[in-house]
């Protein structure tokens, strides 16, 4: 099968890329390097995608072939023959550049992650979030219907629910209550790939991500179990925003469990249904800081300020995916926090040392 990746630069992107060409799928990946976060950490992504399917790469053999060889080693070994991986510089709203590589390519399945993504920034560019998260998904569904792609999984996101304070939500929860505008470019998502389902009989799956996703090379830039590496790393002090400071808890979950259920929703044969992918397991801030404190062997400095804008609580009901697709989160926190940490500790000065996280 060869499966269109969009976002295949970004954290969730890459997983998946490389997960894909392990079990033997053919993986076009584009993404359009935006400015969201620096472009050598996208590349340094893009290239160990490239490094496992035997492709040339730009980042130095000696900043990331120990990197790729760790990461590597947390996954079996492959048996079978791997995927090939194509790669293209594209923005998702370029409805001609996007037509074309359909055409080019013969796009049999589509894993739609690309987006600007962050609850905070989405309050000060609600302008940008919804031209790309909103008119890029219009373009690519478009295009499979364009080009007789049959299957489309969405990339959505659990700010859809809005704030439920601690609620466990399921798939049949109210999602018209977003409270920010990236939380409402993702209801608008899901609207519009049920749209394209009836429309055009496309196959689609929505995967609400409960996050934060966190792992090794989890995106630098605004995502706390990073930061707060990357603080304690360099001595800083970090900013917790939670409504309930340190007893805020959030339904994190490791990037291997998103990236299965991604898969099993690519798998799943259906119209169209949507499922939450998470852990049903939400840990308290303190919790995180207690764990990156005690793998990293430096305690993270902190310090309670007002919470973010928008920013909203909520665990996901995962009984629907353990049902129907056999999901079921393996990761525990501690040794998913360990295996970013040690990852961290083995990137590049220039990684460690960044400002903006």
């Amino acid at each position: 099968m060869k499966v269109l990746v969009t976002g295949a630069a970004g954290f969730i992107g890459n997983y998946v890329s490389r997960a894909l060409i392990r079990r033997g799928d053919d993986v076009v990946g584009i993404d359009n390097f935006n400015e969201y976060y620096p472009r050598r950490c996208k590349q340094f992504n893009v290239d160990l995608i490239n490094i496992l399917a035997g492709l040339p790469i730009e980042t130095p053999l000696d900043e990331i072939q120990n990197v790729f060889e760790k990461m590597e080693s947390y996954y079996p070994k492959p048996t079978g023959k791997l995927g090939s991986f194509k790669f293209y510089e594209m923005d998702i709203t370029d409805a001609e550049k996007v037509n074309e590589m359909f055409r080019t390519e013969g796009i049999d399945a589509v894993i739609h992650l690309a987006a600007w993504g962050g609850v905070p920034m989405s309050v000060q560019k609600p302008v940008t979030y919804a031209n790309v998260n909103v008119v890029g998904t219009v373009t690519l569904l478009d295009a499979c219907r364009n080009f007789g792609t049959k299957k489309f999984v969405f990339g959505g996101s659990s700010s859809v629910y809005g704030n439920r304070d601690d609620k466990k939500v399921s798939e049949t929860d109210d999602v018209m209550h977003a409270v920010s505008p990236y939380g409402a470019t993702k209801v608008s998502g899901e609207v519009l790939c049920h749209a394209a389902s009836v429309v055009y009989g496309l196959d689609v799956c929505v995967d609400r991500i409960f996050g934060p996703i966190y792992g090794p090379l989890q995106r630098m830039y605004g995502m706390f179990m990073q930061r707060a590496i990357n603080f304690a790393y360099n001595g800083k002090e970090i900013s917790i925003y939670g409504s309930k400071g340190l007893d805020t808890a959030k339904d994190s979950t490791y990037i291997d469990d998103q990236v299965d259920g991604l898969l099993l929703l690519l798998d799943h044969k259906t119209k169209f249904d949507v499922f939450n992918i998470g852990t049903s397991d939400p840990q308290p801030i303190r919790l995180w800081l207690d764990i990156i404190g005690k793998v990293l062997g430096t305690p993270v400095k902190y310090k309670l300020v007002e919470s973010d804008k928008g920013d909203v609580v909520s665990s996901a009901d995962i009984s629907k995916a353990r049902e129907m697709l056999g999901y079921e989160p393996k990761m525990n926190m501690e040794e998913g926090v360990r295996r970013q940490v040690e990852v961290f500790q083995m990137m590049p000065e220039w990684y460690k040392t960044m400002d903006n996280v």
